[in-house]
């Protein structure tokens, strides 16, 4: 079986005989399509069947009922009518049609048939009017509805619940009680108020109504009583929009239809005028005047509600990783509208007070722990506490000087002398420089506009040896407040003032030779640090003791460079001790080679002297009797000393038998052997 366009149905019908009748009644209307497939006996399964096939339309039965009816019960609907003189019932129609319809309609003084005809679509709205003597008095009447009738003019009975109409020609109304310029109440913020009603009609009423600050919402309020309150948590003026009771809606008296809640309002506070402050529109603070760490600072609250009065606040200050940092939450309690606010200056830093919560004798801090002001409803002020300039020396360390030399550093990278300042740039110190030996006190002010300075008095030069005291007597910054006490084993550091080292010759000679010994007389405190060049060659001596003496072992130009004592402090550049250090002279007899002559008797043998050094030469020589033991010099026979040379060589003749050797020379600076020295010489290195 197939209806309409949907997925065909395979049914089964068992016959006990051969014979049988199929009896098809399909409840829904539609085209259907019956087709016979198959026929099975005792013997044979699902015989195939090549059978003709039968379409037939099945046409629904004509029914009405009233819409929205229960399906529930059988009972019958209750409607109102609140106006007009007729009463608009929708049905619902089933069936092929245009329809017509019959409706009854039952009231206290008898019924009457009512005909709708040719309704074409399946839900109609029928307007039934009311009876004339419940129309003008009210009351209530039946409607019920009798017969439907289709396309097919197939009429039907129908029994189905009817509906009780209720006229009502008396509206519901509703105001607030109270005369004009009492309705009006009082509560506390977060309390409920009952704004007390009148109504009339049948309740349960439901009443709408709203805000005067908001007046596109609406509220909605259940009421059962007529003398019902309207519950309410918010200040504003309330205003009654509509009402309507179980049956009809009513009307709003024009005169009675608004009512005021009030708050009590919250304590509030507020800097009072007298404080100087700048107020920030756009985070909402005000900024106190600056003040100077230490000094006690407070401003007025001028406080609003009923004492007495309890504030809680956040004390904050700036951090070093940004943002704040909360350093107290405390609550202090006022029983007077104005009170004295204490400021925190104890420490230097960017100070910010919030009042959180303010209670009072309606709102008590106790009761209303959440309360807290909206943090774009609350008091805000900041303060800029200075921090008061100091000045110390970062060391006690001692400071050692020359005479002579300006009160500067030394050392770009020493701690030594550093003085640290705190407080705003730029600075203004004040020093002194006492000279214990001369009781001189020498007084300089610096400008220094960074927080650390390092000893630099240029003005100043350390004239007297000893010591110097140099104390920070004052310090002064922008902010001009008052400075700290300083810590009295930093605010001085002593310097000591030697006396310049100074190198004296013990002679006034500017020539020496290849082993003559230079001394010279230091002058200072030892140890001494002496520089010198040899021939474009640098070097430093350490000299414990005075004098200092240096052998010269190479010929050249050897010039004292520089002197420093006390650990190569003081040191002094010389620029006047030039010395040349010249060669010692030297002779050759037969240019230097062993030279054994045999004369004869009679002859004379030249024997050639080859002098080395700088003319005028004087030089003397032996002659020795022959040896006959290897290393044994025979006895010296004659010497002779020759002055004046002018030439490199001399020659003399002889014709005596002995070995002739040179045993002293000079030139014009140097001799050899040389002068015999002192044992004690040290020799340069």
């Amino acid at each position: 079986m197939q209806r309409d366009k949907e997925t065909p149905r395979e049914l089964v019908r068992t016959f006990p005989h051969s014979r049988g009748e199929l009896t098809i009644q399909p409840d829904k209307s539609g085209h259907y399509t019956f087709t016979f497939l198959q026929l099975s006996d005792a013997n044979y399964k699902r015989v195939p069947l090549d059978g003709p096939s039968i379409d037939q339309v099945v046409h629904p039965p004509a029914s009405v009922d009233f819409a929205h009816s229960s399906s529930a019960g059988r009972s019958k609907r209750r409607i109102s009518s609140c106006s007009g003189s007729v009463v608009d019932v929708n049905v619902e129609l089933r069936g092929t049609g245009p329809w017509n319809l019959e409706v009854q309609v039952t009231s206290p003084k008898g019924s009457e048939l009512i005909r709708v005809p040719n309704v074409t679509s399946p839900r109609k709205a029928i307007q039934v009017p009311i009876p004339a003597a419940i129309d003008k008095a009210g009351g209530t009447f039946d409607i019920d509805l009798v017969s439907v009738e289709d396309a097919y003019r197939c009429k039907r009975t129908v029994s189905v619940p009817g509906i009780s109409v209720n006229v009502r020609r008396v509206k519901p109304t509703v105001k607030f009680y109270g005369p004009k310029g009492s309705r009006h109440i009082t509560i506390l913020e977060g309390e409920r108020a009952n704004l007390p009603l009148r109504l009339t009609g049948d309740g349960p009423w439901e009443l709408k109504y709203r805000r005067a600050d908001f007046p596109a919402q609406l509220y909605t309020a259940t009421l059962n009583s007529p003398n019902d309150a309207l519950h309410v948590t918010e200040k504003g003026l309330y205003q009654i929009h509509s009402i309507s009771d179980s049956q009809c809606p009513g009307s709003v008296d024009s005169e009675s239809f608004d009512y005021e809640v009030r708050w009590i309002p919250r304590p509030a506070a507020k800097l009072s005028k007298e404080v100087q402050a700048t107020y920030v529109t756009y985070n909402g603070t005000h900024i106190l005047p600056p003040i100077c760490e230490g000094l006690p600072d407070h401003v007025d609250l001028d406080l609003t509600g009923k004492p007495p009065f309890q504030i809680m606040y956040n004390v904050a200050r700036d951090s070093e990783a940004g943002g704040t940092k909360i350093l107290d939450q405390p609550t202090f309690s006022s029983i007077q509208p104005r009170t004295r606010f204490q400021l925190h200056t104890s420490e230097a830093a960017r100070i910010y007070y919030e009042v959180k919560q303010i209670g009072d004798a309606a709102y008590p801090l106790s009761k209303n722990k959440n309360a807290i002001i909206p943090r774009s409803g609350r008091l805000l002020f900041e303060q800029q506490v200075l921090l008061r300039p100091s000045a110390r020396f970062k060391t006690s360390s001692r400071l050692s000087y020359c005479m002579n030399d300006v009160l500067s550093p030394h050392d770009a990278f020493s701690q030594d002398g550093l003085i640290l300042l705190e407080g705003t740039p730029p600075f203004q110190l004040h020093l002194s420089i006492k000279n214990l030996a001369a009781s001189e006190v020498h007084h300089e002010t610096i400008q220094v506009t960074d927080h650390a300075w390092r000893l630099d008095v240029p003005t100043y030069t350390l004239k007297t040896i000893g010591p110097h005291l140099v104390t920070i007597e004052s310090i002064q910054d922008a902010s001009h407040c008052e400075q700290t006490v300083p810590d009295p084993l930093l605010k001085s550091v002593w310097v000591d003032v030697a006396e310049t080292a100074a190198i004296v010759p013990f002679d006034r000679r500017e020539h020496f030779c290849v082993g003559d010994v230079s001394q010279f007389q230091l002058e200072g405190t030892p140890p001494w640090t002496v520089g010198y060049r040899m021939n474009a060659k640098s070097a430093v001596q350490e000299v414990p003791t005075s004098p200092f003496s240096i052998v010269q072992k190479q010929p050249g130009d050897f010039v004292i460079t520089s002197i420093a004592h006390q650990h190569k402090m003081c040191k002094t550049a010389v620029t006047d001790l030039h010395y040349t250090v010249h060669p010692l002279p030297s002779a050759q007899v037969g240019h230097g080679k062993r030279i054994i002559q045999d004369i004869h008797e009679g002859d004379q043998a030249e024997i050639v002297f080859t002098l080395v050094g700088e003319p005028p030469f004087t030089f003397t020589y032996q002659r020795t009797e022959l040896s006959t033991k290897k290393g044994i010099q025979g006895k010296v026979l004659e010497t002779h000393t020759v002055s004046g040379v002018t030439t490199q060589e001399y020659s003399i003749f002889s014709a005596l038998e002995g070995t002739w050797t040179i045993t002293f020379i000079s030139d014009r600076h140097c001799r050899y052997p040389p002068a015999q020295t002192d044992g004690t010489i040290e020799k340069a290195r």
